[in-house]
């Protein structure tokens, strides 16, 4: 699995081929794919697999260079290399819905990681981006739903955590009220919120993912 740039994401080559299951046809998009990817990871296709992609259906090739053994073996050594190059949560072969739609799919197991804390489906760049962050700040499938604290709001991070640290405040507080703490009023309004988030940040391991908009994500070290 690789994390790749926002970039590149953006432009990733989610599908590769559709509606053929004909090795020849295959394997030139398998083959362009895995370049478009060598390029970004500055990592050649091995050779020992580029050889034979050239015999088969390189510019030079011809029909007597294709071999049905040769070509069945490239494929599969192809396919594991997009497999092994797909983005981190993501995995390369054919759709569950089409069996000759092949292209890079969310694994089953950060899809429903996602679904559970309310994530709906998203274009696959987007949730490509996501778990790339989550899995930097070490966060994985089995540890998100107890690391995930919420959501915030606001133009820039310090915004964010300050909103979520008061919000977390005031959950933990009595309510506004006559004999609730009012939040308007001294001494509450003097608090600095945006230093209570970095106590939370720094003491407890709270951290923040933009998501875009103004929304953030809220996670806790686990």
């Amino acid at each position: 699995m690789t994390h790749y740039t926002q970039d590149q994401l953006a432009q990733f080559p989610w599908i590769v081929s559709c509606a053929t299951l004909r090795t020849e046809d295959l394997l030139p998009k398998f083959w362009s794919t895995a370049e478009t990817l060598a390029v970004w990871r500055s990592e050649p296709i091995p050779a020992d697999l580029l050889a034979p992609l050239t015999q088969l259906v390189g510019e030079d090739s011809s029909e007597s260079d294709w071999s049905d053994d040769l070509a069945d073996q490239t494929l599969a050594d192809l396919f594991d290399l997009l497999q092994e190059w797909s983005p981190t949560g993501f995995g390369f072969g054919a759709s569950e819905g089409d069996g000759a739609c092949f292209g890079f799919w969310v694994t089953e197991d950060w899809h429903d990681a996602l679904e559970s804390l309310g994530f709906g489906d998203d274009d696959p760049s987007g949730w490509a981006e996501l778990i790339s962050r989550l899995d930097a700040d070490g966060l994985d499938p089995y540890n998100i739903e107890d690391a995930y604290q919420g959501r915030a709001e606001g133009w820039s991070e310090e915004r964010a955590g300050a909103d979520f640290a008061q919000e977390m405040a005031q959950e933990s507080w009595l309510p506004d009220g006559p004999q609730g703490i009012g939040w308007n009023r001294w001494p509450i309004s003097c608090i600095d919120w945006e230093d209570a988030w970095r106590e939370l940040q720094m003491g407890d391991g709270y951290r923040l993912h933009d998501m875009g908009g103004g929304e953030w994500l809220v996670f806790r070290s686990v």
